[in-house]
C-alpha cells in the first residue's frame, strides 16, 4: 500500500510524541508500525522531505553500490546500511546477492 507523505508525517509525528495513529481498515498493525518506526529513522538521518514519493530514480554506479556492499559484508547490518543510504533493504538484498 502507498501512503501519502502528509500521512507518513502525521505517523512519524505521533511515534515521536508516543503514540500511534489509527490503524487503517484493511492494513495489517505490526507491518504498518514496523513501517513507521523506519520512516521515523529515515525523517531522523535525512529529513521529513525524504518520505516524498521519488519523481525519479538514482542510478548507483557501481562503486556505489560496492562501497554499500562492502559495509555489509564488514559486518553492519543490512537494514541500517540501506536505511543510513536512503534505499530499500531488499534493494541492497539484491546487490548482496549479485556480489555473491
Amino acid at each position: 500500500m502507498h501512503y501519502s507523505y502528509e500521512f507518513k508525517l502525521m505517523c512519524v509525528e505521533l511515534y515521536l510524541s508516543g503514540s500511534y495513529p489509527d490503524i487503517p481498515e484493511g492494513v495489517n498493525p505490526d507491518t504498518l508500525k514496523s513501517n513507521i518506526r523506519q520512516w521515523a529513522r529515515l525523517v531522523d538521518l535525512h529529513g521529513p522531505e525524504v518520505l516524498k514519493h521519488k519523481v525519479f530514480n538514482k542510478v548507483w554506479t557501481p562503486e556505489e553500490k560496492f562501497e554499500l556492499v562492502s559495509k555489509v559484508i564488514a559486518g553492519i547490518p543490512k537494514k541500517k546500511v540501506a536505511i543510513e543510504a536512503g534505499i530499500n533493504p531488499g534493494m541492497l538484498y539484491q546487490w548482496l546477492h549479485k556480489y555473491k
